[in-house]
């Protein structure tokens, strides 16, 4: 008896044995399929992170392009404005010219108003107009030309016109 008994347990024990590896092989096939479909899904993830890092690469070269033209740009910029305070100081420098020529020429303009009203005032009255004509001819007297016929290049005779009428001869 003791054979079919050992015969008996030995079956149990591969049954029970195949059941196990049985349940080993399912929850094999589970995990397998539990581990593709995460392959899949990491795969899906992987494609949408590659295509981020080209829409970034791409996004990053253009901001590349776009800083260095901004850079280019601030360089012409910061050229023109060094161009542009270096004529600003060259015309605040004619500027303080021009004030100060304006300034002595309305000065000058003054004093010739002033002159001008003096001899105005010193003309309008026939007593000094008579002291201003005799002072002339005293001058012309003192500075006379000692009876030469040219001083400064200029006659000091006056000139004299002859006019000579010829009558026209007439056509018969």
């Amino acid at each position: 008896m003791k054979k079919p008994l050992r015969n008996v347990l030995i079956l149990l024990l591969a049954a029970g044995s195949i059941l196990v590896v049985l349940r080993y092989v399912a929850s094999l096939k589970d995990n397998i399929a539990s581990l593709e479909n995460q392959k899949q899904n990491l795969l899906q993830d992987l494609g949408k992170e590659k295509k981020a890092v080209g829409q970034l690469k791409a996004r990053n070269a253009g901001l590349k392009t776009y800083l260095r033209a901004a850079h280019k740009k601030l360089n012409k910029l910061l050229l023109d404005l060094s161009l542009a305070k270096e004529q600003i100081g060259k015309f605040d420098l004619k500027f303080s010219i021009l004030r100060a020529e304006n300034k002595a020429l309305l000065d000058e303009r003054q004093e010739l108003v002033q002159e001008n009203t003096s001899l105005k005032m010193k003309l309008n009255s026939i007593d000094e107009l008579k002291k201003a004509i005799r002072e002339l001819k005293r001058r012309a007297k003192i500075e006379g030309n000692h009876g030469f016929l040219m001083k400064n290049s200029q006659p000091t005779t006056s000139p004299k016109v002859r006019i000579e009428v010829i009558p026209v001869p007439k056509e018969q």
